[in-house]
């Protein structure tokens, strides 16, 4: 079934910042609109005091005084990624500082937290403290039953605080209201690593923190925290050390995973998320999670292969019990039509309580419905069930208005879970169908697909995907962008292999070409498809080798007929490779390896390539875009080797591609007015001066006179400077540009006063020269002796009326509409239509023309 979505351009674009942005090389101009619409700081520096978080100062001095005392220290975990993790770092934490420790986590038959038998068991351990971690917040009645065993308790979790604070003797938990510390959305292994962190601070061991990173990495990319602020500080830092982890444990882990490059790879959250988390997890889901702990603070490497072995057959068979039960799912879904209902509720006495969480996730994502998946427990005559929901339908609440038919139950807005007994689960569907009917709004029931812009094809390149890693690592409220092209041809549609779950197909928009792009769970539109001329494509963007070579990866997220999608209102704008920062990086793989500079780029039929010595070397990627930025807009390339890499498989030749700013004149006139007609050629092409450009040239040049220039921005400055510049440069002699001190044969000075004229100022800077050749050029009026005064006096033709920029996505389809993206060739015809008294709707930066 083909979900129901609605595609919501997220962020518009502010085209005059890309336009007035002239400034050397930077991020491209996507990177910066993401960093800041998500006010993301690439800062990874730690800037928090641990000791802001309520009572820490009181867990440190008792944790201080059992390892004084070699008193016994239990830690007690939640059985998922976050609890494993929390667990190992606390237990490797205190055993560096000498502690006395062991560790509990509950099997998943016990419950989610803590309860008093396993308190009990801890208490007949002879334990004297215990920490507790990922869990205890709402524990009232456990941590009561505790005092009165004389047991003291440290409580560090990161959950909602939904009563009163438990009697321990601390609690720890960035939601308190009491803290200092101001960030609220700490996964348990990130509460965890703040009481390590204030345990180091007072040892004066901090040096020493850094090699915890990977395990607090691990488990805050598991809990699915939103991963800003001090999360994105851990996980970006942590992401970094995995290749070359401290943890035998891991490390055995990776290389049985990663085999081909565990060492050297760069690890991503996805890695983490979809690739090493699942198998700590299934641990917990299926039988112990405390030989995924052991994984973590085993020193034996032969017994870490024994426990991964273990691990790994349990994650096998995780997902092929979560293979049987989805399938079963969408069997009964697709038999019942359940689909159509409000909320979809699968019950059966086969599925394993251990998976149906994940089972209700993927059922949520095929349908966008709010979805409970249940067990069926026979002999207890009840069920447990797992609940999602999508956003805008708050599933606790649906579960307040049937509480006195549960149980018990508990969670959060997207997900739930909760006991029922068997004879009031039909009941149950009926009554919470009926609500989400009747208090919840038919549109939320539409997937919003939020579409970070809409791309170029030229973007999908070496740097950009290079740069979009900055981003990274992706999660919540930071999630990975999704792009779209609109209007591609497609060709080469088919289903994956032994599959018709998902799709594969060849996208091709305006003349490039991307092979091989995936749609996982979009098997349900290959009719669609298949039957379309012409498709907008929604994707996420990935930068993968293969055999040495990078491959630059469209996975489609949603597919629209280009017809059906006109309700998306997007304001792209086709920007021709002007919003390119130069030098951009691109990579070639030539079979030679003793390439040296200098290099060259030729265009010719097949597109560009580099040579040696007029030797071909091999051809680049940015072919078609450097093509059209050569033609279109008067652009000439440098190219040199940024690095070099001798891979297994290749070369990969990293190369820096640059604009030639200063390229003077190639021919060789003799006469002057000749040699000015090559420079207006080489700096504007076919345009002509313009009035106050004619003005200032012909004083200097006819006059020789020296020159006071009143002219505003946007009127074409620099191109006067450029045109005197090259003319003395083509004549070998000097030209200063805002220097009074360098001797030189012309002086040009450019004065952008913001208030009010600093007469003083530009005399001071006059007497330093005996020179008549000066132009001086001023956005503000004044008058200097002895120097002609040209004063710009233009006006724009009746027939042209102003628009903003936000008014070019509306009017862009408009063959007479002027902005300064234009080609050269778009622009000459829009002056024309001027001329034969066309009205034409522009930008104002059109005044340069006039």
């Amino acid at each position: 079934m083909k979900k129901n979505t609605k595609w919501i351009l997220e962020n518009k674009t502010n085209y005059k910042k890309i336009f007035e942005n002239k400034r050397e090389k930077k991020l491209d101009f996507i990177i910066e609109d993401l960093i800041e619409n998500r006010n993301l700081s690439l800062d990874t520096n730690f800037d928090f005091n641990p000791f802001d978080l309520k009572d820490m100062d009181i867990a440190t001095q008792r944790i201080f005084e059992a390892i004084k005392s070699n008193q016994k220290i239990y830690i007690y975990g939640d059985y998922d990624v976050d609890g494993i993790t929390s667990v190992s770092l606390l237990y490797l934490a205190l055993s560096e500082l000498g502690a006395n420790v062991d560790y509990y986590i509950p099997l998943r038959d016990e419950g989610y937290g803590l309860n008093k038998e396993a308190i009990q068991t801890l208490k007949n351990e002879n334990a004297d403290l215990v920490i507790s971690v990922d869990c205890g917040i709402n524990s009232i009645e456990e941590i009561n039953f505790a005092n009165e065993l004389n047991l003291d308790f440290i409580i560090t979790d990161h959950h909602e605080i939904t009563g009163d604070i438990p009697k321990a003797l601390a609690v720890i938990n960035p939601k308190r209201d009491e803290n200092i510390y101001s960030f609220k959305y700490l996964a348990g292994v990130g509460t965890a690593f703040m009481l390590v962190y204030a345990l180091y601070t007072q040892m004066n061991k901090l040096n020493d923190l850094e090699k915890y990173l990977d395990i607090v990495a691990i488990g805050t990319v598991a809990d699915i925290v939103p991963l800003v602020s001090d999360n994105r500080k851990f996980v970006k830092r942590g992401l970094k050390l995995l290749n070359t982890t401290k943890w035998i444990g891991i490390k055995q882990l990776l290389r049985k995973i990663f085999p081909d490059n565990w060492d050297t790879k760069e690890y991503f959250a996805y890695d983490v998320g979809y690739i090493i988390a699942p198998i700590f997890n299934a641990a917990g889901r299926l039988e112990d999670a405390k030989q995924a702990v052991s994984l973590f603070v085993e020193e034996d490497g032969f017994k870490c292969l024994s426990i991964i072995d273990k691990l790994l057959e349990n994650n096998i068979e995780r997902k092929n019990i979560q293979k049987k039960i989805l399938e079963m799912s969408v069997t009964e879904i697709e038999k019942k039509q359940l689909y159509n209902k409000n909320l979809i509720l699968v019950a059966n006495k086969s599925f394993h309580h251990g998976v149906i969480g994940i089972v209700a996730s993927k059922i949520l994502d095929k349908y966008y419905k709010p979805t409970i998946i249940m067990e069926i427990k026979e002999n207890e005559g009840v069920a447990t069930a797992s609940c999602r929901s999508i956003d805008g339908v708050n599933i606790v609440e649906c579960l307040n208005s049937v509480s006195d038919i549960l149980v018990k139950y508990g969670g959060h807005s997207g997900a739930a879970g909760f006991t029922i007994k068997i004879e009031n689960i039909e009941e149950f569907y009926q009554r919470v169908d009926k609500y989400i009917e009747e208090n919840f709004n038919k549109d939320l029931f539409i997937k919003k697909l939020k579409i970070e812009k809409i791309l170029a094809p030229y973007k999908v390149n070496y740097e950009f995907l290079k740069e979009l890693e900055i981003l990274e690592p992706y999660g919540a409220k930071n999630h990975t962008p999704i792009f779209a092209f609109r209007n591609c041809e497609y060709e080469n549609l088919r289903f994956t292999r032994n599959s018709t779950e998902h799709l594969m197909l060849d996208i091709k928009k305006d003349g490039y070409y991307f092979k091989n792009c995936i749609f996982f769970g979009g098997g349900d539109y290959y009719d669609i498809i298949s039957s379309s001329k012409s498709i907008d494509i929604a994707f996420k963007l990935k930068l993968e080798t293969f055999k040495d070579r990078y491959m630059y990866k469209l996975q489609l997220e949603d597919v629209k007929n280009s017809n059906d999608n006109i309700d998306f209102q997007d304001d792209y704008l086709e920007l021709n490779g002007r919003d390119i920062s130069f030098p951009i990086e691109t990579v070639v793989y030539p079979k030679r390896p003793d390439i040296e500079e200098p290099l060259n780029l030729i265009f010719n039929d097949y597109g560009v390539a580099i040579t040696k010595d007029r030797t071909i070397i091999e051809n680049i990627n940015l072919a078609k875009n450097l093509t059209i930025l050569k033609n279109k807009f008067n652009y000439e390339f440098s190219v040199k080797i940024k690095k070099k890499y001798l891979k297994s498989e290749n070369i990969n030749l990293h190369l820096e591609i640059d604009v030639i700013k200063d390229r003077g004149l190639k021919s060789f006139p003799l006469k002057d007015a000749l040699i000015f007609k090559e420079i207006k050629k080489l700096l504007i092409g076919n345009f002509e001066y313009n009035s106050i450009q004619k003005k200032v040239l012909a004083s200097i040049f006819k006059d020789k006179k020296p020159t006071l220039a009143i002219m505003d921005k946007g009127r074409g400055i620099s191109t006067i400077i450029n045109t005197i510049k090259s003319y003395y440069e083509y004549k070998n002699k000097i030209v200063s540009i805002n220097d009074g001190y360098k001797k030189a044969d012309f002086y040009i000075f450019n004065f952008n006063f913001k208030y009010s004229v600093d007469i003083e100022g530009v005399f001071e800077t006059l007497d330093k020269i005996k020179s008549n050749n000066i132009l001086i050029l001023s956005n503000k009026d004044f008058f200097i002796s002895d120097f002609k005064i040209v004063k710009d006096n233009y006006s724009i033709p009746k027939n042209i009326e102003y628009i903003d920029y936000s008014d070019i996505s509306i009017l862009k389809r408009n063959n007479n509409l002027y902005h300064p993206f234009l080609t050269n060739e778009e622009k000459l015809n829009i002056l024309d239509l001027i001329k034969r008294n066309k009205v034409i709707f522009s930008t104002r930066e059109i005044i340069v023309h006039f």
